[in-house]
């Protein structure tokens, strides 16, 4: 909210022209311009706030931004030296003059609440530079007071094999931890995610973000908990659970059949740009005191480069072999890389009798599309449809194709087989696969 700059000095004028005029006609003046020896008074339009949240899209206007009432911020004034606010006011009651002791004052307008987590609750904060408050004068400009997210942003979802198959109470219990403060969390089910809910959790310097999975997964109980290191105010911390399924005769295995996997997008709140991805880890792998132990259960050997990168289908798909499927359900492949510096080339080509390159282009899709380094133009539909975007240098990636992609499939290519070949190389070497699709 920039309050409305070319009014401050035409209401100063008025207000000025106001005294003199009225002066000579009563004894009592209209306007106290000064009330005291050693006192000074600030406009409110001198508080010009700028609110920086990229990922509120509505324009700034006076009085609102999105869900964010301008009238709710709370403004204070603090003189130079002193450990407590002099004024406080909420900005919609403040008054029109403000009147200060002379000296030398910092504004500062918030937000919200810092609390320890709480959902839809953005806590924003902003200070301006130092400004003197000077006896008989007005104050009408401080400069910008720029307003940034002050805590942690978090949202949960739930790839959709994930969800098939699992069970309604299963859930994500985030918190934030530091040293051995164990903080309030925030459960987030399948219904936070189709809310698009997000919770906010109080930032300390050092803080790890811990997300713990719980429930049924195919009628085994899963517990599976992931931790982001040092995590930083103002970003907004996007984690994904993801299904995977590994090969083996004992289904009641959940560690040899299943492993609930997690993925996180990190967004600079301010700018609303995607940073790298955090690296998230296994509750095994979160950080412990010691010296480095290599081997054994817990601290596994990494694996030795020397293979080519490796495609897999998830179950029941079978990359070697024509799948049957009508759409109902996504399709899932796990493309992993053993060699340093991880994937250097991504590449899918999709080859239907249907989906051309004109039919792929009207939903914002190539016939040809780079995974390894995405165009920016084709980040947002291939996230969409279950594509990972920008995986150069990373070593595990995971496809899983949407029912919305499927469903359109269906709705052009039923009773036709198509194919997704995919082209992935490291420093090891190149793998090609093709995905082979029969629509029912």
């Amino acid at each position: 909210m920039k309050l409305i700059k070319q009014m401050k000095l035409r209401y100063k004028h008025i207000f000025l022209s106001v005294a003199l005029l009225t002066g000579g006609c009563s004894k009592e003046a209209p306007f106290n311009i000064v009330t005291e020896e050693g006192e000074g008074q600030i406009l409110k339009s001198a508080l010009n706030v700028d609110l920086r949240d990229g990922e509120l899209d509505q324009t700034i206007v006076r009085g609102t931004r999105g869900d964010i009432v301008y009238d709710d911020f709370k403004v204070t004034f603090t003189k130079d030296g002193a450990s407590a606010p002099t004024s406080t006011y909420r900005y919609g009651d403040m008054p029109e003059i403000v009147t200060l002791d002379k000296g030398a004052y910092v504004a500062t307008a918030t937000y919200g609440e810092n609390l320890d987590a709480e959902w839809e609750n953005p806590y924003y904060v902003g200070r301006s530079d130092a400004f003197s408050i000077k006896p008989g004068e007005i104050t009408d400009n401080v400069g910008e007071i720029v307003c940034r997210l002050e805590n942690i942003k978090v949202s949960i979802a739930f790839a959709p094999i994930l969800t098939q198959e699992m069970d309604a109470s299963s859930f994500v219990e985030v918190k934030v931890v530091s040293g051995d403060h164990d903080a309030k969390g925030l459960r987030f089910t399948k219904s936070e995610e189709n809310r698009g809910s997000a919770g906010y959790f109080r930032y300390v310097e050092g803080v790890s973000l811990v997300a713990t999975f719980n429930g049924l997964v195919e009628g085994v109980k899963v517990s599976e908990t992931k931790s982001i290191a040092k995590v930083e105010k103002g970003n907004h911390y996007k984690i994904t659970f993801k299904l995977h399924t590994q090969g083996g005769e004992n289904q009641g295995d959940a560690n040899v059949d299943m492993k609930v996997d997690a993925s996180v997008t990190v967004t600079n709140v301010e700018r609303n740009v995607d940073l790298e991805e955090d690296e998230i880890l296994d509750d095994s792998e979160r950080p412990t005191e010691g010296p480095e132990t290599p081997g054994g259960p817990d601290n596994p050997q990494p694996p030795t480069p020397g293979g080519n990168p490796e495609i897999i289908g998830v179950a029941p798909i079978d990359i070697d072999a024509i799948n049957e499927i009508d759409g109902s359900l996504p399709v899932g492949l796990k493309v992993t890389s053993s060699a340093t510096g991880g994937f250097q080339e991504f590449k899918v080509v999709i080859d239907s009798p249907d989906l051309t390159p004109e039919e792929l282009e009207s939903v914002g899709l190539s016939d040809n599309l780079n995974l390894a380094e995405t165009p920016e133009q084709f980040a947002v539909p291939l996230a969409n449809f279950g594509f990972p975007i920008n995986v150069k240098g990373k070593d595990e990636a995971d496809i899983e194709i949407s029912t919305m992609l499927l469903g359109m499939l269906k709705a052009v290519g039923a009773g036709h087989t198509h194919k997704f070949i995919l082209t992935v190389t490291d420093a090891n070497g190149t793998t090609e696969k093709t995905l082979q699709l029969h629509i029912n």
